[in-house]
Parts: C-alpha cells; sequence; structure tokens
C-alpha cells in the first residue's frame, strides 16, 4: 500500500488532482445487520413478557373431586386441580398446599367442584361439636322425608309408637324427639324392595340413648326441618 501512494505521487503532473480511493469495506450492509438484529432481541423480549404474564395471570387450585361430607377426613383422592385466572378476592388452596387439608374434615357438605380453602376444615377430632354425638341408624322407604336426603339437612326426628303383633294398621301416634343435622347418607331406601338407606344423624348428647333406641327398634322417622 505505501509503494502504490509512492507511485500515485511520483507519476502525477502540476495541476493533476489524486483521486483518494477507501479500501476500508463498505458500512452500510454491517450497519443493517445490526438494525436487524436489534429489532430480534426487542421481539423476544416482548414476547417473553407476553407469556410471563399469561402465564401468572393463572393459577392452579384445588377443588372437590366429589361431594364431601361433614367429619369426613379428606384424602388426596377427594381433590382435583383446576386452573382458572387469578383474583384478589380469591381463597383458595393451592395445587402444592395439599398437606394443608390432607387428613382434616369438611365443617360442613362441600359440594363437587366447590374451590377449597383452609376455612372449610377443621381437625377430624374437632368436626363434632362439643355437646352433640353422630348416631346412626337403617330406614325403609317411607322413613325419611325425600329420596334426596344428603348430608347437612336440618330434620325432625319422631318416634312412632310400637304396632301389636299382627297389627295391619301402621301406628299413627308419633312423639317429637327433635332436631337434627343429617351427618351422611348411604344407599338408598326403596319401595320395591327391602333395601334401606342408612343415615348418620348428629343430635344432642341428651338424645343419643333415645334415638339409638327408637332407631333399633324401626320406629324412627325423619322430617324435613324449616328454616
Amino acid at each position: 500500500m505505501a509503494e502504490s501512494v509512492r507511485t500515485l505521487r511520483r507519476d502525477r503532473g502540476p495541476g493533476d488532482d489524486v483521486a483518494v480511493v477507501s479500501l476500508s469495506p463498505p458500512k452500510k450492509r454491517r450497519l443493517s445487520w445490526v438494525v436487524v438484529g436489534v429489532l430480534l432481541v426487542g421481539l423476544a423480549a416482548l414476547l417473553g413478557a407476553y407469556v410471563l404474564t399469561a402465564v401468572d395471570d393463572r393459577i392452579s387450585v384445588m377443588v372437590a373431586a366429589r361431594d364431601l361430607g361433614p367429619g369426613e377426613p379428606i384424602t388426596a383422592a377427594d381433590m382435583r386441580v383446576v386452573e382458572m385466572g387469578k383474583t384478589g378476592n380469591l381463597r383458595a388452596i393451592q395445587s402444592h398446599q395439599q398437606d394443608l387439608i390432607i387428613g382434616q374434615a369438611p365443617r360442613g357438605p362441600i359440594p363437587e367442584g366447590s374451590v377449597l380453602n383452609t376455612g372449610l376444615f377443621v381437625a377430624k377430632d374437632a368436626a363434632i361439636p362439643a355437646g352433640q354425638v353422630v348416631v346412626g341408624g337403617a330406614f325403609a322407604a317411607g322413613a325419611v322425608p325425600t329420596a334426596t336426603l344428603a348430608a347437612g339437612d336440618e330434620v325432625v326426628m319422631f318416634v312412632v309408637a310400637p304396632s301389636g303383633p299382627g297389627a295391619t294398621t301402621v301406628a299413627t301416634d308419633a312423639t317429637v324427639l327433635g332436631r337434627a343435622r343429617v351427618w351422611a347418607v348411604e344407599g338408598a331406601a326403596s319401595a320395591d324392595s327391602a333395601a334401606k338407606a342408612w343415615v348418620s344423624l348428629l343430635v344432642d348428647e341428651e338424645l343419643q340413648t333415645s334415638a339409638v333406641q327408637a332407631a333399633s327398634d324401626g320406629r324412627l322417622r325423619l322430617a324435613l326441618a324449616s328454616g
């Protein structure tokens, strides 16, 4: 390069202009690639921010996988995970917090699909209120007020008078024993068969002896209570 410069200077005459040619490669193409790179980086950043925002707007929560009855200790099989949008007012057990309620008992009936939170549960030994007990009995068709009797229903307990040997009519005399809350129902009573429904009742302690005896004798009847 130095030799070329000397040659140009030696050959030029007075008044001649010397053209100066740059030997550096053009920068225009390099600059365009830089601009494209910057745009791609910016687009990737915006896309990443959108994805993170979309993910953060969803939350995995636990809901009841079936109808849960009061006093029944909950297991992992009683729950399932659902995705839902975040809300500031939502109280929910998230998917990684299941241990907070496993082994605890619902305070009352929890329908399938309900979003679960810690306020719905208590320790198993605290599920039955103080001063009350759970008693049960088998009820034939007609001894319960409805085929859809369910946990949580408030009922009135009646004790019907015993029928004499060989009686062909149903005893109509009945004594009100007191109120109770249905704790659980298993099976269904059918008028077309001998099938009976097993109903567990939450009753005051002072009523347990009478309720158990009436259920054992087949003389306990239930009616839905108002309010």
